[in-house]
């Protein structure tokens, strides 16, 4: 999938903060998670607060992606999580005539037949249709984000030029290029090594590789978060999936005791690599 790619001095903090995400809250993410954001992709869900007219605080969570705005600025979409798929769905669609995504809500079953929504739910990778902003139809691939209950849309034609790179690089026949269609996985063999490949809406180019075999490549798709991510000004902490952030002077003395024991394996593997 194509994605504008942007730089830390680019990332519009001051309309974060408005949404309860302070710079120190960005910064003190995970250095991959940064990277991925900076590449145009989608940040994990994290919490989001906006102050009301009566001055009320309405908590949720969301994601948020970095966007090119008309004006040539960057600007920021939010992907908040939405209520599983019923009656109505709302997708990420990713028009091929204006190169935007667009956040609409439609009416699941005027849309998709009950089959697509089914292999939807299961998580897996459905070719069917989307509709652009002018209300064409345009044959799209379609994968559901779990987290947000998002559908996300890509133009076949978009991931179609990355899986025509594959077919050139790997000599790829017409049954396994059908296979990867089909948004199923395709295991082949790079330098005697099994290597695992498939459709990842959510990864930069819309394919997404993994040294190993279908229960790996599986694996990798959901990254897997410490407890506790220690940053400059404060920490990430993750239960049950869910993130938060705790400023330096809420540390508890089980985070300062992590920050220790990070310390050491830093230090201690600083050590094997000058042995």
């Amino acid at each position: 999938m194509n994605v504008n790619k942007f730089n830390n001095s680019e990332i519009p903090y001051q309309v974060l903060s408005t949404f309860g995400l302070t710079q120190n809250m960005i910064d003190d993410l995970p250095m991959d998670v940064i990277s991925q954001i900076l590449a145009g992709q989608r940040s994990p869900v994290l919490p989001v607060e906006v102050v009301g007219e009566d001055g009320e605080k309405v908590r949720s969570r969301a994601r948020f992606s970095l966007v090119q705005a008309n004006d040539g600025f960057v600007d920021v979409m939010f992907h908040p999580v939405f209520e599983p798929i019923g009656e109505k769905m709302c997708m990420v669609v990713h028009d091929p005539f204006t190169k935007k995504e667009l956040l609409k809500v439609v009416d699941t079953y005027s849309m998709y037949s009950p089959e697509v929504v089914e292999e939807l739910k299961t998580g897996k990778v459905v070719m069917d249709y989307m509709e652009a902003n002018d209300g064409r139809k345009v044959k799209a691939f379609l994968q559901l984000d779990p987290e947000t209950n998002e559908v996300l849309a890509v133009p076949t034609q978009v991931i179609g030029r990355n899986i025509q790179i594959l077919t050139d690089e790997y000599n790829l026949t017409v049954a396994e290029i059908n296979c990867i269609q089909k948004g199923e996985l395709l295991m082949i063999m790079e330098n005697d090594e099994p290597v695992t490949l498939g459709i990842d809406l959510n990864s930069a180019t819309g394919i997404r590789f993994e040294k190993g075999g279908e229960k790996r490549w599986k694996e990798r798709g959901i990254r897997e978060w410490n407890k506790y991510s220690v940053g400059v000004f404060g920490c990430w902490m993750t239960e049950d999936g869910v993130h938060s952030y705790i400023q330096e002077e809420d540390y508890t003395d089980e985070i300062w005791d992590e920050i220790e024991r990070q310390r050491n394996r830093t230090k201690g593997n600083q050590q094997s690599l000058k042995v």
